[in-house]
């Protein structure tokens, strides 16, 4: 299999079937994290091509020093994700038939068919304190802003944000610095 940055390199060159195979990978994953945040299908559906499609336009700006194929594409995701939730007003409910003890795995951070890398990130999750991971998950699973979580918390707005990088940056560490769906 086709390491992802190589893909993205095809892709910054308007290779198609780079895009193709992006799509494959990442696309089930990327969906279900959308309609959890959007509960409905159609926006999932919506967003998630116009993810794609800001993923092609972007490729040629992509780093693969400052993170995996994955976690920029669902950046990009949660980013047109919740600015939908914006102009709707609405916030993000649980879903049915999603693990909501499972975020890892809505986040496409492993590949379906390797096991050790589910193993993994869900040992870097747990290792995570249990204040940091709930704020981790309510930032990029239920889509809680900055304010928000500093308001349902009563914290800080500065430890919020202290907290959510120290966890970022600490899954990281605890993944070996990138993320494992980009090990080929």
């Amino acid at each position: 299999m086709e390491p992802d940055a190589e893909l993205m390199a095809r892709l910054a060159k308007g290779d198609e079937r780079a895009l193709e195979e992006l799509y494959r990978r990442y696309s089930p994953s990327l969906y279900a994290l959308l309609l959890r945040m959007l509960q409905s299908h159609e926006e999932a559906e919506e967003i998630l091509q116009d993810s794609f499609v800001q993923l092609y336009r972007e490729a040629a700006r992509y780093q693969p020093e400052r993170g995996g194929v994955a976690a920029f594409l669902f950046t990009i995701g949660r980013n047109f994700a919740l600015s939908r939730l914006r102009s709707r007003k609405a916030r993000p409910q649980k879903l049915e038939g999603h693990d909501l003890h499972n975020p890892e795995q809505e986040l496409g951070l492993w590949r379906e068919d390797d096991p050790t890398d589910r193993i993994l990130v869900r040992r870097a999750l747990c290792r995570l304190e249990p204040t940091d991971r709930k704020l981790l998950e309510e930032a990029f699973f239920d889509g809680y802003s900055h304010s928000e979580l500093a308001e349902r918390h009563n914290l800080p707005l500065g430890t919020v944000k202290t907290r959510l990088r120290r966890a970022l940056l600490k899954l990281r560490a605890y993944l070996g610095g990138k993320a494992v769906s980009e090990e080929a």
